[in-house]
């Protein structure tokens, strides 16, 4: 058998018309994806959201990384997005922080979510919470997404660490 080239016609019926599209085209529609981190610590305007940013393209097919903290889609759809990061405060009181997402520079509406990060235990012990959820996104091909976040503290950082073979 021959090897595929992406340009073959396969047959469709799309409300009730027949039609017809590329394999590539139905590649790209069936599995845009991408993993981004960052092994750096991010602090955050108390008085204005800060995108948050990546560093590394962890694996990905359709989905880039631009400008260090806009997810571009390549393609129309519905993404989810998931993400998580471990928000560390070395105040003594209790801290929160907030985070939601922005298309193209627009808060996306009822996106925002508040985490509460606990005080330090002590001067070398810090308070940590891991913010970890995901959210459903309609996008338009090139639109890029960005995850934001304002802590209430600048005791409240975005917190990379490595990984470690001991606790």
């Amino acid at each position: 058998a021959l090897a595929l080239t992406g340009a073959e016609l396969v047959p469709l019926v799309q409300g009730g018309v027949n039609v017809q599209s590329t394999v590539a085209d139905i590649k790209a529609y069936s599995r845009s994806y991408g993993a981004f981190s960052s092994n750096a610590d991010q602090t955050g305007s108390i008085s204005a959201g800060t995108a948050m940013t990546f560093s590394t393209t962890d694996v990905a097919d359709g989905v880039t990384l631009a400008s260090s903290s806009h997810l571009v889609v390549p393609n129309d759809g519905v993404f989810n997005l998931q993400f998580s990061a471990q928000l560390k405060n070395t105040d003594n009181a209790q801290q929160d922080a907030t985070i939601w997402f922005r298309i193209d520079g627009v808060d996306v509406t009822n996106s925002a979510t508040q985490i509460t990060v606990p005080a330090r235990k002590s001067a070398g012990v810090f308070g940590y919470a891991v913010a970890a959820w995901n959210i459903f996104l309609e996008m338009t091909a090139g639109q890029y997404v960005e995850i934001m976040w304002l802590p209430a503290s600048t005791a409240v950082t975005v917190e990379a660490l490595p990984a470690s073979v001991s606790p």
